[in-house]
């Protein structure tokens, strides 16, 4: 063989190589699921966003045919939980399933974090629960301006449980200020998951929380509802909204937040690296919530089960943005 020759057979081997691996690369890009995905729990087991996790890991494991395993992180109000979701491979082996507003926002604006909303890509806000104020049922309170009142009396002897960096620590704090009061007129006590925290109330050890009402729903029988900071009422709760509450106490109206938010995020590198994994993902978690049986499981757990998708839940999460940074961005 000729040098010449010699010389055209390395280069078309070169070439040959080269259109063969292009095509593999760019598969690989897209060959999704692994063979194993990770939910990741920023909060402690037993609350609403664990059990919403793991019901929906069970559920998504059968739609992707790879198992789905959930694992809580707990601290911080979240912040543990997130920090250690960011860390891991953003190759869509892993997800964040948790409550995942208000809790990622306040993290932001009360730790120095090293990650901000544009670093998640939010599929779905499948359950968003308005805050519920509610005492236990041995108390002698029956409205909030009864419980105001008796917190203005004897400042500090009121023990309200709250899970740090939810809406219902802020909706406590904006209370307190429509009806005049400091902070320090209640002794907040805060739990990492919203089950430790109803235990906590339904027990008596406090004698009033501020969480998802919906989650709340499994202690009806052990507590007294007040007020819940929605625009509307509901009809699993004899309450007044908060500031219907506040305006017949002759008191100006608070904002309305979004309540604690369950779903599910996955890193913003795996939606820009791997549109199409990202896209299959949105599609068999859309699936799941199509699927009558899984819903009435869901709703037997009373379990939500809406279908937001990816750019209506990230603009709740964006637009309430603002509103958290008035109120927590000082702390």
């Amino acid at each position: 063989m000729t040098m010449q020759r010699r010389h055209f057979t390395t280069a078309a081997l070169g070439l040959t190589l080269a259109t063969a691996l292009t095509p593999l690369a760019a598969t690989a890009q897209t060959d999704w699921p692994p063979q194993k995905l990770t939910f990741v729990v920023a909060l402690g087991p037993g609350g609403s966003a664990d059990r919403t996790a793991r019901a929906l890991a069970q559920r998504m494991q059968e739609e992707l045919g790879v198992p789905i395993s959930v694992i809580n992180q707990e601290g911080g109000g979240g912040h543990v939980g997130h920090t250690y979701f960011t860390q891991m491979p953003s190759d869509g082996s892993y997800f964040l399933a948790t409550s995942i507003h208000p809790y990622i926002a306040n993290a932001m604006l009360r730790f120095d974090a090293d990650y901000t909303l544009e670093d998640f890509a939010f599929i779905n806000g499948q359950w968003n629960d308005y805050d519920l104020f509610a005492v236990n049922a041995e108390t002698p309170y029956t409205t909030l301006a009864e419980f105001m009142a008796a917190a203005k009396e004897n400042p500090g002897a009121l023990r309200v449980s709250v899970v740090p960096g939810s809406t219902g620590a802020i909706n406590l704090e904006l209370a307190l200020e429509a009806y005049g009061l400091d902070p320090s007129a209640v002794s907040v006590v805060t739990y990492e998951s919203g089950g430790a925290a109803r235990t906590a109330v339904a027990g008596g050890q406090v004698d009033m929380t501020v969480l998802a009402a919906d989650g709340t729903l499994s202690i009806a029988e052990y507590i007294r509802p007040l007020a819940l900071a929605a625009d509307n009422a509901s009809k699993d709760w004899d309450a007044p909204t908060l500031n219907a509450a506040l305006e017949q106490d002759g008191h100006e109206a608070v904002p309305v937040l979004a309540g604690s938010m369950r779903g599910l995020a996955a890193h913003a590198a795996f939606k820009e690296e791997n549109p199409e994994g990202f896209q299959k993902m949105v599609d068999a978690y859309q699936a799941v919530l199509e699927d009558p049986e899984f819903v009435a499981s869901l709703e037997a757990q009373d379990i939500g089960a809406e279908w937001l998708g990816p750019e209506r839940t990230s603009e709740i999460i964006t637009s309430n943005f603002d509103i958290l940074k008035r109120y927590e961005g000082d702390e």
